[in-house]
């Protein structure tokens, strides 16, 4: 009973952020030193939230406040809407289904890559794109066991 207490107290006292398998992600995008920011700061400002948002729902990812926590660094380098076709004989479409993009730089360690969350409709559907192939691309560089 005592031992069932004590192991129960040590697992709740250990955090994700200790774990030697956990990524510990800062998620950014550069901004002007000025502190106003220009309508394309804005836009990923908006991913970065989004990209936060999508990744926090993922197993085995620690989102960080800091580069300092972090083993991986995930920079928003762009948003863009494509425009979208126009609808059935030649009339405009009643719903937005152009494709939504969010670009990704990633680091970490030595190891740098680009990539892009991709998706119709809204930026929630790109950042969850964008986790997913940030997902793919961490497991391709997890160490063997």
């Amino acid at each position: 009973m005592i031992v069932a207490a004590l192991l129960l107290t040590v697992a709740t006292m250990q955090s994700p952020d200790k774990s030697p398998t956990s990524v510990r992600v800062f998620v950014f995008t550069a901004t002007a030193a000025s502190g106003q920011h220009t309508p394309e700061e804005e836009e990923r400002l908006e991913a970065v939230g989004d990209m936060r948002e999508a990744l926090a729902k993922k197993k085995g990812i620690t989102l960080v406040d800091s580069p300092a926590d972090a083993n991986v660094t995930m920079e928003v380098t762009g948003r863009e809407a494509r425009e979208e076709p126009t609808g059935g004989f030649g009339g405009k479409s009643m719903t937005h289904m152009g494709d939504m993009i969010i670009r990704l730089k990633l680091k970490m360690g030595d190891d740098e890559s680009e990539l892009k969350g991709m998706a119709q409709g809204t930026w929630g559907r790109a950042a969850k794109d964008g986790a997913d192939r940030f997902m793919k691309w961490i497991a391709r560089r997890e160490p063997k066991r």
